[in-house]
């Protein structure tokens, strides 16, 4: 009973190693004030796939997808780019506008209207695994940064969000799109404390 105890105590310790985090890292948040809605823009430079940068990660896939595809790694490289669009991205604003609807937050593409863009530069995707027997989590960590339209040089905030978690799916793409799930979800919350 004590070896289970100890064994439970050690695993919360370690699950904590993983919590999630948001903090502002740089500027003002004054110009958050009474804005509502955001147009949103997601980018994703300079990211790093668990402990390769992207393009030493994607050349490893595709040589393993290779052997099973015989196409160079094409069908695999075409999921890892199309994911964004049709589900990591998605995923963010669903969560980010279902949890800010109380707030009256609202985040889309191609908001005119909007005197502020808030980019999200995804710059740490951990894909996770699922091999039937064990699996691991995915996490996504990201800066989101809040620009002027009329003065899009510079952001006047950045926030960094640290190891979002996602899910143990047998899928890649489904366990990073649950991290993005997560990062709408919990940011939406953090950012409607400065808009009031």
């Amino acid at each position: 009973m004590k070896k289970l105890m100890i064994i439970g105590i050690a695993l919360l310790i370690a699950g904590a190693g993983f919590s999630q985090k948001i903090k502002l890292v740089s500027g003002k948040t004054d110009l958050l004030k009474g804005e509502d809605i955001f147009e949103v823009q997601f980018t994703y430079d300079d990211m790093r796939v668990g402990k390769l940068t992207e393009e030493a990660y994607v050349k490893q896939k595709r040589e393993e997808a290779h052997k099973n595809d015989n196409d160079n790694g094409d069908r695999w490289h075409n999921l890892w780019i199309k994911d964004r669009e049709i589900k990591f991205e998605p995923k963010f604003i669903a969560l980010f506008n279902k949890y800010g609807e109380k707030a009256g937050l609202f985040i889309d593409y191609h908001r005119p209207e909007s005197k502020i863009i808030m980019v999200v530069n995804t710059y740490f995707t951990e894909p996770g695994y699922n091999i039937g027997i064990t699996s691991s989590p995915a996490y996504v960590s990201m800066k989101i940064s809040f620009y002027e339209r009329l003065d899009p040089d510079k952001p006047f905030a950045v926030f960094d969000l640290i190891k979002a978690k996602g899910s143990e799916h047998f899928d890649a793409g489904s366990r990073i799109a649950e991290a993005y799930a997560l990062a709408g979800k919990k940011f939406v919350k953090v950012l409607a404390k400065y808009v009031k």
